[in-house]
């Protein structure tokens, strides 16, 4: 007895893993495909504890250069062992998770998009391992993979897998985000949407809690820059990424809400519909948020890199400067203190004429109403040009969208002329076809007859003979 179950333990290994094989191989061909399929989703049903790592083995071990179904199925064969045996395959989840990793460089999307479903499948099938698990080794492969594929994929497994899970690990992605945010100054990180799109499920799990505001003052510059640029991916999300910090930053954000609020006002008419929705909901969200700034965000470091940093620090000093020695300086008169601040060297009438000047014996209050009333005529002028600039542009883009309308609209009506017209070529040529078959069976009616007419004349003349 003990002879036999040594033999029949092999054997049943060995069959399952040659119709584990057996079943991939057939996989590359149309044919086949569908019922091979299937015979490995119920294998993968069906598996004991026992055979969780052979089966994983086979999977893992598919050569790169098989077909693309064969690829994308092995890895959607880790959704269904996850979704199936759920926390019997936590002793396994580092090997699925390599899986996973060694087909985030494949050139096809419909892979990624299969390892990006696994990995969601993962974090909230298989809870019984922690989730540094998952996440820390496509954090290892966002940041040193130079493969503009691997960086897509593990960028967005990383922000799907965040996003789903329950409990991420909110130290460990604390400590990840200056790491991942200075990929977005990398020249040679090349999917800078889908980081921008990582970077904003970490703000939404680590919001609120351990937050750091030095973060915040080196990552917002650098995802508002994004709001410019040429790729409108990148500016939407760029735009989400503003969204997830309003929504999870509610002590910190309130203290960019001005400048970040300014930024988003000069962008929201983006020529993209999909980006021009986004940058209106996130605008919205931070305009909501309760209190006002007290950190600057340069507009310039946002939209050009060629900005001087020993202008901003300077410029930095000297406001500090002016507010640390009179904070109830109205805003008016702190551009005329910097000039007085200048000239301290001069008199104290000299500092008065800068201050309060050219009107025969003024008063320091009509002055400064006065020089109150000028800015907010100024102001008021400016306004008015940027509501004119405005209106222009929302007309421009209806008139942009309406041509838009008309041409797909065009474009309709030619493919339908199109059809037509094709359709009632298909009728001649079957009416042709037709009258041809008809002509070709009179021919051959008519040679028939007249070959029995011929053989019945030389009967006749035979006989008469």
């Amino acid at each position: 007895m003990p002879s036999v179950q040594i033999r029949s333990s092999p054997v049943t290994v060995t069959d399952l893993k040659q119709r584990v094989i057996a079943c991939l191989n057939r996989l590359s061909d149309r044919d086949t495909l569908s019922l091979a399929a299937a015979e490995l989703e119920s294998i993968a049903l069906n598996l004991s504890p026992e055979t969780f790592s052979l089966f994983i083995n086979c999977l893992q071990n598919t050569d790169s250069s098989a077909k693309s179904p064969v690829r994308k199925h092995c890895v959607s064969l880790l959704s269904v062992l996850s979704r199936s045996h759920g926390d019997s395959l936590a002793p396994h989840l580092s090997k699925m998770v390599t899986t996973i990793l060694r087909r985030l460089r494949d050139p096809d999307s419909s892979v990624r998009a299969a390892c990006t479903a696994a990995s969601v499948d993962m974090t909230t099938s298989i809870t019984g391992s922690p989730f540094s698990t998952l996440s820390g080794p496509l954090i290892e492969t966002l940041i040193h993979d130079c493969d503009p594929n691997a960086q897509i994929g593990a960028a967005v497994c990383l922000a799907a897998a965040i996003d789903a899970a329950e409990e991420p690990d909110v130290e460990q992605l604390q400590k990840a985000l200056p790491k991942i945010g200075k990929l977005l100054k990398s020249e040679g990180f090349k999917a800078k949407p889908e980081l921008l799109g990582a970077i904003g499920s970490v703000i939404g799990a680590v919001g609120g809690r351990n937050s750091d505001k030095a973060v915040l003052d080196w990552l917002l510059p650098n995802v508002l820059e994004f709001l410019s640029s040429d790729d409108w991916h990148a500016r939407k999300a760029a735009a989400e990424a503003m969204a997830r910090v309003a929504m999870a930053e509610q002590e910190l954000a309130p203290l960019y809400k001005k400048a970040c609020v300014g930024i988003m006002e000069s962008r929201r008419f983006d020529k993209v519909k999909l980006v021009r929705e986004t940058m209106n909901r996130t605008l919205s969200l931070w305009k909501q948020l309760e209190g006002d700034d007290s950190t600057e965000i340069s507009e310039s470091s946002s939209s050009s890199k060629s900005a001087s940093s020993g202008s901003s620090a300077t410029s930095r000093q000297r406001s500090n400067t002016l507010k640390g020695k009179d904070k109830n300086i109205k805003a008016p008169i702190s551009s005329k203190l910097n000039d007085v601040e200048e000239k301290r060297n001069h008199s104290t009438l000299g500092a008065k004429r800068v201050l309060f000047p050219a009107k025969p014996k003024p008063k320091p209050r009509d002055a400064q109403s006065s020089d109150e009333e000028n800015l907010e005529a100024r102001s008021s002028s400016s306004q008015r040009k940027n509501a004119e600039e405005l209106s222009l542009i929302r007309n421009q883009i209806s008139l942009i969208e309406k041509q838009q309308s008309n041409l797909f609209d065009l474009f309709q009506r030619l493919m339908e002329s199109s059809q037509n017209g094709m359709q009632s070529l298909e009728r001649r040529v079957r009416g042709l076809e037709t009258n041809l078959s008809v002509i070709s069976t009179d021919l051959i009616v008519t040679r028939t007859i007249t070959q029995q007419n011929g053989g019945n004349h030389k009967r006749n003349a035979c006989l008469q003979n």
